[in-house]
């Protein structure tokens, strides 16, 4: 029989909420949390003094179907970016391309246009892999995998089959962060122009074969060796996705299929480049940069990086059709941990893994203190209720605060989070036990609610939203 760590039996056995609230000490066993969240499966690893540790999988691959292993692949959605990331700053360490020159210098088959923004502000690399560009289109999602799929530039000139639009630059480059997948596929069209090969051979070649990364591949649609070890992707209501493995032919932005053990080898290995250790993936100088937030934000260059000093420590999420995930690591203290899932609201399971997973295993600086929730009286929720227009951050129109049963609820339009109740801190902030976010608010002179600033983990504001006048929720 294997032999499992009593502390991931710990892990499995005490879930903690998303946010820890003052006075409630409740958890659940890892069964019932795979149960709520309509999501048959997960797989973690854990990173331990700077190696990668226990690799568990819970759960099932898919509905009625066979156990998820350690090594079981998951889609990893937007964790390619990181990735992709690295290759690039290989092209920098190698004096091939520089992280301030402005991209079109470099690129041949395809040319970011030009208009007010760039004839000011040049994009360069730096911007491009920290989300500071201004280029749009946020995200791509799932494509049939019965149809033809978009060619890279199909895809960056918005024509089709791409599902998307042009990617352009429509902001001012350098002064804000605006995530952007499209941005991410010009950086795959640099690296293919200039290694001649195509992006899933270049990260086989110079990431994953030289990290026995044997069970990661941004091969698409995922080939039959793979499809056979890997977990089957699985709606809001439990249901296969269609195709039953998600196909993301934006490879850079999204197209990785990758196991937690493989992933967390990854991550250790950028680390111990960022130590000067010696490495396969870059320079010690490159690998402090890639670690170093670009102001402002909480982008580094590939990696978000949260917190400073001792607390310091970087990772990224990844969402798409049937899987969520999640990956941090420590900069100093070389502990983190890599969660995959295989459901749509496995966005709410991984934080709440990543929280228990701190907790057992004694993190210094990623659990946040219990909140203290303030009594908000009925005439007080009034001055909160209304639609509010988001004007910046997310790309989702808007959010909505109601009523129900005598407690405040919110629902952002066109995220996958269900409608979930809210609470105000006694800090003033909003909080919710979805996600880790908080949201300040800004009242008017009539002291209602006029303006939602929301943070997440890092003081990083990641949405405004303003109030919208007479559209109020029903």
């Amino acid at each position: 029989m294997e032999k499992h760590s009593p502390l991931l039996d710990r892990v499995a056995a005490e879930i903690l909420p998303v946010t820890l609230v003052a006075g409630q000490s409740v958890h659940w066993p890892i069964e019932e949390r795979l149960a709520l969240y309509r999501c048959p499966g997960a797989a973690i690893c854990i990173i331990e003094n700077g190696q990668v540790g226990e690799a568990r999988g819970f759960g099932l691959r898919e509905a009625g179907g066979a156990g998820v292993e350690a090594d079981t692949m998951f889609a990893g959605a937007s964790i390619s970016k990181p990735v992709a990331a690295v290759l690039a700053l290989q092209l920098v360490d190698q004096g091939i391309v520089e992280l301030d020159a402005p991209i079109n210098r470099y690129l041949k088959t395809w040319q970011l246009p030009d208009n007010e923004f760039t004839k000011s502000v040049p994009v360069t690399l730096r911007h491009l892999l920290s989300h500071k560009a201004g280029t749009t289109v946020h995200g791509f999602g799932a494509f049939p995998v019965d149809q033809t799929p978009p060619s890279l530039l199909d895809i960056l000139n918005g024509r089709p089959p791409s599902p998307t639009p042009a990617v352009i630059v429509d902001k001012l480059p350098g002064t804000s962060v605006r995530y952007s997948g499209g941005g991410t596929q010009i950086v795959q069209l640099l690296l293919e122009e200039k290694t001649g090969k195509r992006f899933a051979e270049l990260a086989r070649e110079r990431v994953f074969e030289p990290l026995g990364m044997s069970r990661t591949t941004f091969e698409q649609p995922l080939p039959v060796e793979f499809a056979k070890v890997a977990a089957v992707g699985h709606g809001i209501t439990g249901e296969a996705v269609a195709g039953r493995y998600t196909f993301t032919p934006q490879l850079a932005a999204g197209g990785i299929y990758t196991s937690a053990p493989d992933y967390a080898r990854f991550m250790v290995e950028c680390r111990d480049a960022w130590l000067g250790k010696p490495n396969v993936l870059l320079s010690q100088r490159i690998a402090q940069t890639m670690m170093t937030r670009q102001e402002p934000g909480q982008f580094g260059l590939g990696w978000e990086v949260f917190g400073s000093g001792n607390f310091a420590r970087f990772g990224h999420g990844g969402s798409n059709e049937g899987y969520q995930c999640n990956t941090t690591c420590f900069l100093e203290q070389g502990v983190g941990a890599v969660v995959l899932t295989n459901a749509m609201l496995g966005i709410i399971l991984y934080y709440e893994l990543l929280n228990t997973i701190a907790n057992v295993y004694g993190w210094k600086g990623y659990l946040r203190p219990p909140k203290e929730i303030q009594t908000v009286p009925p005439e007080r929720q009034a001055l909160y209720s209304g639609r509010y227009r988001i004007v910046s951050g997310i790309d989702a129109p808007y959010t909505d605060i109601w009523t129900e049963n005598g407690q405040l609820h919110s629902r952002t339009e066109g995220l996958i989070f269900p409608p979930r109740p809210i609470y105000l801190g006694t800090d003033g902030r909003f909080f919710n036990q979805q996600s880790p976010s908080e949201t300040a608010v800004i009242y008017d002179e009539q002291g209602r609610a006029n303006t939602l600033v929301t943070y997440a983990t890092g003081e990083v504001e990641i949405m405004r939203a303003v109030r919208q006048e007479d559209q109020l929720a029903q």
